[in-house]
């Protein structure tokens, strides 16, 4: 028998009946985040490097650079001939960013907490017509998680659901915004919603300052989803959407550090907020990251429900040093999990979301 990933790896533990108002930071787990996983100081979250001791950049990314490279302070300073010197860094911040171009990445899925699983799931196949992909359920760790989705999840976005065991409430905060579904008719769709006895919190029409047609509604804990009105699509699951603080800052890093294009970046000034499309492919074909900057808000609550998104990577190492060279934090340093042997990686952008990244070949094994 071929072992399914438990990809509840990517989940905190389970949590206290009381962890509903608790801080994300009370929830991560230790043994695959590290202690600090939620903790994002600003004052240290964008310093430029933190290579801790000696790595050999040119020979992991493949450029030309000197053989070794240490942090002292503010400087990079490169080991010559047994000498100590300044340098310059553009030689290995130019192999970084070549490097993430040419990896081959795809956003996997997001991963989130509820308060009674059987009832979202019955939420998530019978009023947004997803399937359940794979259910299990861990006593020991006393959690279960579920994957639903509209297609197989080798290669399709999907959504990864935990439940804690005895933990039915968590807060969602502010700044998780929603996920967007593409529909070829969201009027039916909400039609079908109402009748199953699902919350609609806006009615079919076109969106502020554009034309697509689109309504919003809530699941069972309060997540919402955006109902898109497309034609035929590859990818239903199609957006999530994150509040950040910094829009420039924040389309810099997932372009330098995730390797993501910047497909469209729109300003709404009547509605005072600016949103920027980022992803690995057309929005039409491949789901993708809705960044968006209300004016003058530049932190927001991440409450305890929100966990994650997964992206895959050919190279878990090469991902972590990239992700440092251009500001993120690592919140757990890359290598096999226990017991498992794919290899992953977790890091946090400079709003502290976090993403945790995967071995393509190890994912598609524990897929088979």
């Amino acid at each position: 028998m071929v072992r399914k990933l438990p990809m509840s790896t990517f989940r905190p533990r389970a949590l206290s009946s009381s962890a509903s108002t608790a801080p994300l930071v009370r929830i991560s787990s230790a043994r695959f985040f590290g202690a600090g996983d939620g903790a994002c100081n600003p004052s240290r979250r964008l310093a430029l490097f933190h290579l801790g001791s000696a790595i050999p950049q040119g020979k992991l990314f493949g450029v030309k650079a000197p053989k070794m490279l240490r942090v002292e302070g503010n400087a990079i300073v490169a080991a010559t001939g047994g000498s100590m010197a300044q340098t310059s860094t553009a030689i290995t911040q130019e192999g970084a960013l070549e490097w993430v171009k040419k990896d081959n990445r795809r956003l996997l899925h997001i991963v989130y907490r509820v308060g009674d699983l059987d009832k979202t799931i019955k939420f998530y196949t019978e009023c947004l017509g997803m399937k359940l992909l794979r259910k299990q359920d861990i006593p020991e760790e006393r959690y279960t998680n579920a994957f639903l989705g509209y297609g197989p999840e080798d290669s399709q976005f999907v959504v990864e659901l935990t439940y804690n065991y005895g933990v039915d409430k968590y807060d969602i905060g502010t700044g998780f915004g929603h996920i967007g579904i593409a529909v070829e008719d969201v009027a039916k769709m909400v039609d079908l919603i109402k009748a199953k006895g699902g919350k609609v919190t806006r009615e079919p029409g076109p969106v502020k300052g554009g034309n697509t047609v689109i309504a919003f509604v809530e699941d069972p804990d309060g997540y919402k989803f955006e109902l898109l009105e497309r034609g035929p699509t590859p990818e239903p699951l199609c957006q999530v959407m994150l509040r950040v603080g910094d829009l420039d800052r924040s389309i810099a890093f997932y372009e330098k550090a995730f390797g993501m294009e910047l497909l469209r970046k729109r300003d709404n000034p009547e509605y005072k907020y600016t949103i920027a499309m980022m992803g690995y492919g057309p929005e039409d074909k491949s789901t993708v990251l809705e960044l968006t900057y209300n004016y003058g808000i530049t932190e927001y609550d991440k409450g305890n429900a929100y966990a994650q998104m997964a992206i895959g990577t050919d190279d878990v190492y090469k991902t972590a040093e990239a992700v440092r060279l251009f500001g993120g934090k690592i919140t757990r340093e890359p290598g096999p999990l226990p017991g498992i042997n794919t290899k992953i990686m977790a890091c946090l952008d400079p709003d502290c979301w976090k993403s945790v990244f995967v071995d393509n070949i190890d994912f598609a094994k524990e897929l088979e």
